[in-house]
């Protein structure tokens, strides 16, 4: 249930932002996409008086005040300096990045124990469920909200702005001043947005500093959607038409995350169902003479004195229908498997994959195993919050036991939304500036985890090795990502202590400033560049590189993995073992150790490599002391460098299995290519069940393990049907040829190799 409410409560603070695009986009045919920065503009007034102690009215007030005065520059820029619409917003809402940054005085500020807005709600709840408490609250606010804005409209004041929309040139001519009327109405839009700004970041626990991107797209999507469902032209069905629109696409992207489609494709979804609801009525208008006959009785209610009673059946007809399909879809508890977990993470990126792999892995080599003991849900929010949001929705509605965010988004989402399940969170450089907690042993009861940022002592410990002497570092970072400023400010505080070292710093907004940045601080004459982990910069790697081989400049950096694309040296840790610790963690959990008495855990591994080969290339002699504390790595190693996984997969307990399996393990440690390739060995057993089997080989083709090796028939052959691309290794058969694995001995299937057991066996 707490999926599709959730849902819906976040469809009804994205409607303030919806009518604010409707201002816009519909009444005066002005699409501004200074939403995208209005919208953090909201977020970041609110944050800041809130912390600060005002009163949340009066930070909601100030929010739209600020909000409506970004809205009014572009539309002045429009009016009085005849500039593009597009071209104005495009403009304000850049500029915007700066002012956002320079309110909030960093890119995310928590708001967990803050006194807002939905803390006040929260506290006069009467004893419902938390999400069912705010989504009444939300509602009456919503319908008094669409009571006002529909009233404004019919009034002359909101005639006029209307008529300035469909008729500039009739509006003028009737004494209206149009350039007014338009800075108004978008001051006024905007100011909504900031509302809705507000009110996302006080519901979702911080304001961000990237929260706003996309903004324009949500709320355009809104707007198409509700109006074609309504396609109405009294002025109440298409204020409402709005409001429907921001729940129903809030709707559909919890729909989509129930049945289980990957969140990286909800944005085409979500422009496939847009084209769908524009063209099916078109379609349908062509063949139904009748569709007309209906409509205009439609619009004749709503157009009547019955506004209020058609809202109200509305809204009571869509949760009525959310109510019985969940209902109907609700699995009794028995069906459902005993341990369930869910991970999230922020976006698809190297770090946090690696932490996420590790997390699974452990917690295979502890004993639990997806589809056989434990269902793990896995979620990718593709970058976006408000998704985070809603995969959090759904892990409360499939009632998981554990819930595992990785990043520091995630785990901000998660402790703000999560209060009565264990929280166990991976990869957060300072969980202490997110409001976890005060110290590792002093916590949110319910929360624990794993965290550590690289220590800058030893990057300029590494630095200084190679580059003794007076030298300027030079560093890139996104000032949105908060893990990244943490690590410049402790980078600088520890540039500090050394007089022989200086600083310079450029900062980018996306990965395509990133070569840019880094021609300009080659231009300032620095010596080396230090990176710290930021995930933008290290997207765009390749582009620093490129920048610092042509000055013969070299890259230090906090990422171990990344030495191979041409990097000097590194210092971090090994973000694997952090999903591995988390993973642990949840064991304890899972057992029935409270998470209130689990202190929160430091990073274990601190890796510190070097690339001899590239020294060679720039020039640059290493020290013996630096052999001293760092590994070589060469410029192939990163691939070798990187963890490989193998499944050794059995079919059974049997004596001769268990004997074969145990001689692979030893011959392979024996041998050192385990140590040698760092290749890790799960072992799956299938418990002499086909359909775990089945499971098992899908689990493995889905975690894309790197190579396989089968001991005994039944598993060679399940694993040849479900496995096409992973080498595969075969061991413990009597006839590969009979079950279609060969032809002979040369000729078999690509990806499969093995030792057969012909009968009858020779003896020896």
């Amino acid at each position: 249930m707490e999926l599709w409410v959730g849902a819906i409560n976040l469809g009804f603070l994205y409607a303030f932002m919806a009518m604010g695009v409707f201002i816009t986009f519909r009444i005066h045919d002005f699409a501004d996409i200074t939403v995208d920065g209005s919208f953090v503009t909201g977020a970041a007034m609110t944050a800041v008086l809130v912390v600060a102690g005002v009163n949340p009215w009066i930070a909601l007030s100030l929010s739209f005040l600020a909000a409506s005065a970004a809205g009014a520059i572009t539309a002045l820029i429009h009016t009085r300096f005849q500039i593009n619409g597009l071209l104005a917003g495009i403009m304000v809402m850049t500029g915007l990045y700066s002012i956002n940054l320079h309110i909030m005085g960093r890119s995310n500020i928590p708001l967990l124990n803050e006194p807002g807005l939905i803390a006040y709600i929260k506290d006069i709840n009467p004893g419902l469920p938390y999400e069912i408490w705010l989504c009444l609250i939300f509602g009456a606010v919503i319908a008094l909200f669409w009571l006002a804005i529909s009233l404004f409209f019919r009034t002359d004041f909101g005639i006029s702005m209307r008529a300035t929309g469909n008729n500039p040139a009739m509006a003028a001519a009737s004494g209206i001043n149009v350039d007014g009327m338009k800075i108004f109405g978008i001051a006024l839009a905007n100011g909504l947005v900031g509302i809705s700004g507000s009110l996302v970041a006080q519901y979702q626990g911080f304001a961000d500093i990237g929260m706003g991107i996309g903004s324009i797209v949500f709320g355009l999507a809104a707007v198409i959607i509700g109006e074609t469902i309504l396609p109405l032209r009294s002025i109440w069905a298409k204020t409402l038409s709005v409001i429907a629109g921001s729940i129903i696409f809030r709707l559909m992207v919890a729909l989509a995350l129930y049945v289980g489609l990957n969140p990286i494709d909800l944005k085409l979804i979500t422009a496939v169902f847009v084209l769908a609801i524009l063209v099916a009525p078109k379609i349908l208008q062509k063949r139904q003479a009748k569709a007309g006959i209906a409509a205009s009785r439609l619009s004749s209610f709503f157009s009547g004195k019955k506004p209020v009673i058609a809202f109200g059946l509305l809204i009571v007809l869509a949760l009525g229908s959310v109510f019985t399909y969940t209902m109907l879809q609700k699995k009794p508890s028995a069906d459902l498997p005993k341990l369930r977990i869910g991970v999230v993470q922020l976006s698809n990126h190297d770090v946090l994959n690696m932490t996420r792999d590790g997390f699974i892995r452990e917690l295979s080599r502890l004993g639990y195993e997806d589809g056989r003991n434990i269902t793990l849900y896995l979620e990718d929010a593709n970058g976006d919050m408000a998704t985070v949001n809603s995969i959090l929705d759904k892990f409360l509605h499939d009632r998981v036991d554990v819930v595992v965010p990785i990043s520091t988004g995630c785990t901000q989402a998660a402790i703000n939304k999560i209060k009565d399940k264990p929280v166990v969170f991976a990869t957060v450089a300072n969980p202490f500036l997110i409001g976890a907690g005060t110290s590792d042993a002093h916590h949110l009861s319910n929360v624990t985890g794993v965290y550590g940022a690289v220590p800058m002592d030893k990057m300029i410990e590494l630095t200084t090795t190679i580059l003794p002497g007076k030298i300027k570092v030079g560093c890139i970072w996104d000032p949105s990502q908060v893990n990244a400023v943490f690590n410049v400010r402790q980078l600088q505080a520890e540039i500090a202590k050394h007089p022989a070292m200086t600083f310079a710093g450029a900062t980018v907004t996306g990965s395509s400033e990133v070569q840019q940045a880094a021609l300009a601080l080659t231009g300032q004459s620095i010596d080396a560049f230090v990176l710290v982990t930021d995930n933008i910069v290290f997207s765009a790697l390749e582009s620093v590189i490129k920048a610092a081989d042509a000055r013969r400049i070299p890259v230090i950096l906090s990422d171990v993995e990344r030495l191979g694309d041409g990097a000097l040296a590194a210092c971090g840790y090994d973000y694997t073992q952090s999903g591995a610790q988390a993973a642990r963690l949840v064991e304890r959990i899972l057992k029935g150790e409270s998470p209130a008495r689990i202190p929160f855990e430091r990073y274990r591994k601190l890796t510190v490599g070097y690339n001899p080969d590239v020294a060679k290339k720039l020039g640059i002699h290493l020290p013996q002391a630096l052999r001293s504390f760092a590994t070589p790595m060469t410029g192939g190693a990163k691939k070798d460098a990187s963890p490989k996984r193998l499944a050794l997969f059995v079919f059974s307990d049997s004596t001769l299995l268990e004997r074969t399996a145990r001689g692979i393990q030893d011959e392979l440690k024996k041998s050192g290519v385990l140590k040698k390739h760092h290749i890790t060995v799960d072992v799956k057993n299938a418990q002499n069940e086909y359909s775990t089997g089945q499971a098992i080989v899908q689990d493995i083709v889905r975690q894309n393990y790197d190579y396989i090796i089968t001991a005994s028939t039944m598993s060679l052959q399940i694993t040849a049907n479900g496995s096409k691309k992973i080498p595969h290794i075969f061991g413990a058969v009597t006839d590969p040829y009979r079950m279609g694995i060969a032809k002979s001995a040369a000729d078999h299937i690509p990806n499969i190799t093995g030792v057969a057991t012909f009968q009858p066996v020779e003896s020896t």
